[in-house]
């Protein structure tokens, strides 16, 4: 069973990372302007279809990838978080004990 959550938690984990280094490059491209397109104001950020795709402008897709990977990044970070709970509760735990009560901690790892 553990082997098992660990392969679901370095899933999200890998996921997590492809998909906001997707989100950082579309974000890039588009505040810089190395994408071709119209932008909000111009329409060409909103044309974006999905059923027509011979029909869109560089931008829409950029746009559309950027959106939907922030989306997915929210996803990854609740479930993230869902898999961790105890061991984030263990390392609150932990860091607001006391000096004196530093022997009883206990180790986060093993949650």
């Amino acid at each position: 069973m553990k082997k098992i959550k660990f392969k679901i938690k370095l899933g999200i984990d890998i996921a997590m990372i492809v998909a906001f280094l997707v989100n950082m490059f579309t974000g890039f491209a588009m505040f810089f302007g190395l994408v071709a397109g119209g932008g909000r104001m111009h329409g060409g950020a909103t044309g974006f279809n999905v059923l027509n795709i011979t029909d869109l402008s560089a931008k829409a897709l950029y746009r559309f990838v950027h959106d939907w990977s922030g989306i997915i990044i929210v996803v990854l970070i609740l479930l993230h978080l869902i898999l961790n709970w105890n061991t984030f509760c263990c390392y609150l735990r932990n860091s607001f004990k006391s000096s004196r009560d530093k022997k009883e901690q206990i180790s986060c790892e093993i949650i």
